[in-house]
């Protein structure tokens, strides 16, 4: 995208205009929209900046932030003109990646691809000057609940070039802030970056080059989900969050198993945990280590668990693997069940 020695050129200063008729985004019911912009969600007039000198091959990425896991049902992209002028067409490919990780040098280590439009043989066209939204074909499950939503310039058939900047490109919200760990410019000879932190250009990006946030954003649809956070070694302690849309007031009971292989079939749904020794173990002399294994949750759908683990010396450095997960239910009778969740990511015992 940039070379340090030609900045100047061959990434243009942000331009700045009003956009009229920004349509929204609608996601279907039950869905949330995810963005970062501060954009209104529902439309409206929007003074943007675009990024001129993003090139072909290059991509604008966002990281985007839900409750827990989610599956993706849609997706789009501001693209937009410097004098606001409708009907400038680009054609450009979209990915879906499972979180990312950003280093203190502003580089960034994408999570595992999840989708790439280009491989079902298509790619999109977008224009001028608004939200371009495009369902998936099918929803995009991302168990970290980080979507990294990018979309990578394929034709851009405004004027202008690569060195000079294009007069119509992907946009930011022009906010005169940058959020580190939020966006991410994947530039030729630079890789995925954080243009809030990354040097590697000579000169800083923001506020000059790159302010705010794309306007990128995702309609999603929250997943029975349980997340942890932690430090899994012997006498460390586990906080779980728990997720269960619209079941506010609903009870749940957590399980906790040594694999996701098999699962097991019950007239309410398959439980993906395997029924192993320590699914059972957690039931039985196990159980006093999972903390608030049952509970209620609460009018936002969410509940609280947690796991204390033994320090033991046997588990020091075993690599004991563990998934937590949950049913849902309504008191006063335990059974039909209402929901059953997805796994968690893997708990090893380091």
């Amino acid at each position: 995208m940039i070379k340090s020695l030609h900045l100047s050129m061959l990434l243009s200063s942000v331009l700045l205009f009003f956009v009229s008729h920004l349509h929204a985004q609608t996601c279907k019911p039950g869905d949330i929209l995810l963005k970062n912009d501060i954009l209104p969600a529902n439309g409206g007039t929007a003074k943007v900046a675009i990024v001129s000198g993003l090139c072909v091959g290059e991509a604008a990425m966002s990281v985007l932030s839900a409750p827990g896991p989610v599956k993706i049902n849609a997706v789009s992209v501001l693209f937009a003109h410097r004098s606001a002028t409708n009907g400038i067409k680009a054609v450009v490919d979209i990915e879906i990646y499972d979180g990312a990780k950003v280093s203190a040098k502003g580089t960034y280590t994408l999570g595992p691809l999840l989708f790439k439009l280009s491989k079902t043989s298509q790619n999109l066209q977008i224009q001028t000057t608004g939200l371009n939204v495009f369902t998936l074909p099918k929803p995009v499950f991302s168990q970290s609940g980080k979507p990294v939503i990018a979309f990578r310039m394929v034709q851009n058939l405004s004027t202008g070039s690569c060195a000079k900047g294009y007069s119509a490109n992907f946009a930011t919200d022009n906010v005169f802030a940058c959020k580190p760990g939020t966006n991410i410019l994947d530039a030729k000879g630079h890789g995925p970056i954080d243009p809030c932190t990354y040097r590697g250009f000579g000169v800083p990006l923001y506020p000059i080059y790159f302010r705010g946030s794309w306007v990128i954003r995702a309609c999603a649809t929250p997943t029975v989900s349980v997340s942890w956070t932690g430090n899994p070694t012997p006498g460390g302690f586990l906080s779980f969050k728990l997720l269960a849309p619209g079941q506010s007031g609903d009870q749940y009971l957590m399980m906790m198993s040594g694999g996701i292989q098999r699962g097991f079939s019950t007239p309410w749904g398959k439980v993906p945990l395997d029924p192993d020794p320590i699914f059972s173990c957690f039931f039985g002399s196990c159980r006093p280590f999972l903390l608030r294994s049952f509970g209620t949750f609460n009018s936002k759908g969410e509940a609280f668990s947690a796991l204390s683990i033994p320090n033991l010396a046997i588990l020091r450095g075993s690599g004991l693997t563990l998934y937590a997960g949950f049913f849902t239910f309504k008191m006063p009778h335990f059974t039909p069940w209402k929901s059953i969740s997805a796994p968690s990511k893997a708990i090893v015992i380091r």
